[in-house]
């Protein structure tokens, strides 16, 4: 297999010399980092503007993707993270404005999707992030259940899509099929209906629950300390009655919120079919408040999918409450000790995901994610992964400040 790392000429770049790359192409298979609309130096392009930012980011993409000898019609799962603070039907509202643009850039059938609200980004006028995994030449099976929830207007999105032995199943959530909420206010049954969902397209793929080895769990809640802890456990439980032992590796951050009001979570997967598979638990690694099935990541063929990973002890209390430098350091460590049961290190990885919480404006956002960022760097390779990076309204435990999750190539 080859590998080789995309970085289009006069592409947009962050405010400091870091070792991101934009995408890189592995095989066939593309990954492509969270592109925004910004210039040479990071700064917002069409502030305030949802439909100018979702064009421009959707622009950078198309580079990325024929850097790779791809176009967008090989985008098998995307990504959006946006930024908006309305209530009510403007939040579905502004969902479709973003939407229509995305429209114009998608093949039909497009790819999975899963979009959530998120607390902002590293530059102050940012509205959107978009990320994407695209294959370029493979046969793909598209995976539509009958009778299936559906979005408010008409989209081109998948439910899912089977790549070979691997399975993308886009976010599901707990609606019907004009993408109205089922079960508002209730977080335990709408995790069974997303379950259910999620179980409807594995199937649809020849899979089960029982294959899935990483799952993202995108929820919301407003409270802090005990209570937040609580309603983690709480929607666990819940998890825990859909999941294999041993189960997916796994990553949960709290979120604004989603397209359609009364939405608490929303949960996306990546499944495998295939044999050569190996769980990754290091030893004396940190766990979570409740024993669960979860793992730290699973090695598949050349390929490692690391959980979220947290600054945390085996109760899953934060190390290194309120620096973020070192909670930084402590979770690229773990990081690493996932990778290192796998026979990878940190230059290995290809993808990076960082979810952090911080709440400030301005300069101060830019600020907190250099100062973020130049731990990171501490660890990273060289050229480095394609890079990702949300601010979201908290993790699962109070005072943890940052949670990465990592996609690692261990191939020649």
């Amino acid at each position: 297999m080859t590998k080789t790392r995309l970085m289009p000429a006069n592409h947009w770049d962050w405010s400091m010399p870091v070792p991101f790359s934009q995408g890189w192409k592995i095989d066939d298979v593309i990954f492509v980092g969270g592109q925004v609309s910004a210039d040479a130096q990071g700064r917002p392009v069409g502030a305030g503007d949802i439909a100018v930012q979702t064009r421009n980011t959707f622009e950078f993409i198309k580079r990325v993707l024929e850097e790779a000898g791809g176009d967008l019609s090989d985008i098998v799962k995307l990504n959006t993270y946006y930024q908006h603070d309305g209530e009510g039907a403007d939040i579905t509202r502004f969902w479709e404005e973003m939407t229509e643009v995305r429209k114009e850039y998608l093949a039909d059938p497009g790819p999975v999707g899963t979009a959530v609200r998120v607390r902002g980004f590293a530059y102050e006028g940012l509205l959107i992030e978009i990320e994407a995994i695209a294959v370029v030449g493979r046969k793909k099976q598209r995976l539509m259940p009958a009778n299936h929830w559906d979005w408010s207007m008409p989209v081109p999105f998948s439910q899912g899509w089977k790549v070979d032995d691997l399975i993308f199943v886009g976010g599901q959530i707990s609606s019907d099929d004009k993408g109205r909420t089922i079960a508002p206010g209730d977080i335990g049954q709408q995790v069974r209906n997303v379950f259910g969902s999620i179980q409807s397209v594995l199937r649809e793929g020849g899979a089960e629950l029982s294959d899935l080895i990483k799952f993202n769990t995108y929820y919301q809640f407003e409270g802090e300390g005990d209570a937040l802890r609580q309603y983690w456990e709480d929607m666990t439980k819940v998890r825990m009655e859909y999941l294999s032992d041993p189960g997916p590796a796994g990553t949960a951050v709290r979120v604004n919120g989603f397209a359609f009001e009364d939405l608490l979570i929303e949960i996306e997967g990546i499944a495998y079919v295939g044999a050569d598979k190996q769980r990754l638990m290091p030893a004396n690694h940190w766990d979570w408040s409740i024993p669960v099935p979860l793992s730290q990541g699973w090695k598949v063929g050349d390929y490692i999918f690391v959980g979220g990973q947290i600054s945390g002890d085996s109760k899953g209390s934060a190390i290194g409450v309120g620096d973020i430098a070192t909670q930084t350091r402590n979770t690229f460590e773990n990081i690493r000790a996932v990778l290192k049961e796998a026979g990878a290190d940190l230059e290995h990885i290809v993808r990076l995901n960082t979810y952090y919480d911080q709440v400030g404006e301005g300069q101060a956002l830019q600020d907190y994610w250099e100062a973020m960022t130049r731990v990171r760097m501490d660890y990273l390779a060289n050229p480095g992964p394609a890079g990702t990076a949300v601010r979201v309204n908290g993790l699962g435990y109070q005072d943890l400040l940052i949670e990465i999750e990592a996609i690692a190539y261990v191939g020649s």
